[in-house]
C-alpha cells in the first residue's frame, strides 16, 4: 500500500551514480575520488600530476630534473675558468676604452648595446663550455664573471675613488644589462 515509488534505477545504477570518496594516500588530510593510472592509488588534486600516459601520482609520474639542469663539479670548474678567462681581457678592454667616469650621460646608451652583447657572450659561451648547461649555477657563475669583469675595468681606469664612482655611468649600467641578459638566457 505505501510502498516507495521506483525510479527505475537499480542498485548497480545508484552504485555508478554515487563516486566512492577515498583519502589520498599522499596527504591523509584530503579526500578524492581520483586514482592513479598506474597504481590506482588514490590521489588528491594537489597530488596529481598531468603525464603524457594520463593522470599520475608522483612515485609513478617519476619527476626529475632535465639534464641540461643536472652540473657537476667538472662542469662548474669549466664555468667559472671560462667566465675568469672572459673577465680579464674584456676588463682590460673596458679600461681602455671606456674608462670610469670620462664619458658622461653618453655612456648610459653605450652601457645597454655593450652591456646586452656582453652578457650575450657569457651565456652561450658558459653554455657551449658546459655542453649545454643551465640553471641557478651557470647564473651565478655568469654574474660573478660579470662583477669581476667591472672590478678590473674600475682598478685599471683609475682605482676606486670614490669621486671617480660617483661619476662613472657606463659601469653599473653595463654591468646590470650584461648580469640581465645572462641570467636570463641561462635559465
Amino acid at each position: 500500500m505505501n510502498e516507495p515509488e521506483s525510479t527505475g534505477a537499480s542498485e548497480a545504477d545508484e552504485a555508478v551514480i554515487q563516486p566512492s570518496v577515498f583519502t589520498c594516500n599522499s596527504s591523509w588530510h584530503a579526500e578524492s575520488a581520483l586514482a592513479c593510472g598506474r597504481c590506482e592509488a588514490t590521489i588528491c588534486p594537489d597530488c596529481l600530476v598531468h603525464t603524457p600516459g594520463g593522470t599520475r601520482c608522483k612515485p609513478c609520474a617519476k619527476l626529475k630534473r632535465p639534464p641540461m639542469y643536472e652540473l657537476s663539479a667538472r662542469h662548474y670548474a669549466l664555468a667559472i675558468g671560462t667566465s675568469l678567462i672572459l673577465a680579464i681581457p674584456m676588463g682590460v678592454i673596458g679600461a681602455l676604452f671606456a674608462p670610469p667616469g670620462r664619458l658622461g650621460f653618453f655612456g648610459i646608451l653605450i652601457g645597454f648595446f655593450v652591456g646586452s652583447g656582453i652578457g650575450s657572450l657569457y651565456a652561450t659561451t658558459l653554455t657551449r663550455v658546459t655542453r649545454g648547461k643551465r640553471g641557478t649555477g651557470m647564473q651565478v657563475t655568469a654574474v660573478g664573471g660579470i662583477v669581476v669583469l667591472l672590478l678590473i675595468r674600475q682598478f685599471l681606469g683609475g682605482g676606486f675613488d670614490l669621486q671617480l664612482l660617483s661619476f662613472d655611468l657606463v659601469g653599473p649600467v653595463t654591468g646590470f644589462v650584461a648580469a640581465s641578459v645572462a641570467w636570463q638566457r641561462l635559465r
